[in-house]
């Protein structure tokens, strides 16, 4: 969550702006504390009483300030980021020439902190040359100006220009305040069951829901890391700036990671790899009415975090250990079996296909004997 994280919301007449309260109730709910600048013509497109409501803070506009005539100082030194959205190809033009005409723009020009632009408008407008112009300088001036998306316009057309979803606009101001620790940093991630085929339609899996993966993913992330995911068949959401790659078996993953680790600073084995697979593969569909029994016979899939531990460099290798009951003991000489720098074990019982669990961290040099 981002404690006292303090934004500022400006808020321009483009059409996106009637998303602004469900985009203020996002930065809430990361733990931001929003309060909301309007132009006047956003106001004609969002009802100033539910930002306020939502927020629970004033709302500032271009109307006479009944308290201080230096709300722009005051919101200048109050707030810790600066985010215009949706950003208007003329509010750009203001803030990237210094021009100061409503509280908005006044407020740009007296904001010494984080300043970000999420542009949103008509794709001839956004491709203009101009537009662009106006962006390259705000840009070299250090703002952070988002890209857009690509779509259907309120106008009709089809093309660049759509603000990008809100979803991804909270995921970038939280990651803003961050702290920085992986910069430069390229972190291997997997995550998620894998599956192995019994027949055409059926298959040898377990109940990984991915959630854990995909949480080191988005901490790894807005840590500044370069992050790569392996992920096996399952729900769990990721950041949009992470790469994924998507795998089903636990040869496919050993594949993928093998190449993945190479160049990898840390890596996570955070996937719940199957430890068999059935030694053939039924063709086609395997029916009851063929017959009253089936044998499986399985065969042991490949041990992947000690592969990686056997390929390892300078690399540093997490494993994780799903036990049920006490195993401990086992989790230990996997540490040591694998090479691992660090052994996460968790339980069972309390881990799989929920939101939170409980673990213990081990590492070499808490071994003794």
């Amino acid at each position: 969550m981002a404690q006292n994280l303090r934004i500022v919301l400006g808020v321009t007449g483009g059409i996106a702006a009637y998303k602004m309260p469900s985009l203020v109730r996002l930065l809430r709910k990361s733990g931001a504390d929003v309060k909301v600048v309007c132009t006047q013509a956003a106001l004609s497109l969002v009802a100033k009483q539910a930002l306020l409501t939502i927020s629970d803070n004033t709302v500032y506009t271009d109307e006479p300030a009944h308290e201080s005539d230096m709300e722009h100082i005051e919101l200048a030194k109050w707030g810790k980021f600066l985010l215009v959205c949706p950003a208007t190809a003329n509010t750009i033009a203001k803030i990237a020439h210094g021009i100061a005409d409503n509280l908005l723009t006044t407020l740009a020009l007296s904001f010494e902190k984080r300043l970000v632009v999420a542009p949103a408008m008509n794709t001839a407008m956004w491709l203009n040359s101009a537009t662009q112009d106006n962006i390259s300088l705000l840009n070299s001036r250090g703002v952070s100006v988002l890209p857009v998306d690509e779509g259907e316009l309120a106008c009709g057309d089809c093309g660049p220009g759509r603000l990008l979803p809100l979803e991804t606009i909270t995921e970038f101001m939280f990651s803003l305040a961050f702290p920085k620790l992986l910069v430069n940093k390229k972190v291997l991630i997997s995550t998620g069951p894998t599956r192995e085929p019994v027949d055409a339609v059926r298959f040898l899996s377990n109940g990984s829901s991915g959630k854990m993966g995909a949480a080191l993913a988005h901490a790894a992330w807005l840590a500044g890391g370069r992050v790569t995911v392996v992920r096996g068949p399952c729900p769990a959401e990721l950041p949009a700036g992470v790469r994924v790659i998507r795998v089903a078996t636990a040869r496919e993953m050993l594949s993928v990671m093998e190449k993945e680790f190479i160049e990898a600073d840390i890596c996570i084995m955070a996937a719940a790899v199957g430890d068999f697979r059935p030694s053939e593969i039924f063709e086609g569909k395997k029916h009851r009415e063929d017959t009253a029994s089936w044998n499986l016979e399985l065969t042991a899939n490949p041990d992947i975090a000690a592969r990686l531990g056997s390929l390892k460099k300078n690399q540093f290798l997490a494993c994780f250990s799903l036990e049920t009951g006490n195993g401990g003991n086992r989790a230990v000489e996997k540490m040591k079996r694998k090479k691992c720098d660090m052994m996460i074990i968790n339980r069972a019982s309390v881990s799989l296909e929920t939101d939170s669990t409980q673990a213990e961290i081990i590492f070499p040099d808490d071994l003794h004997g």
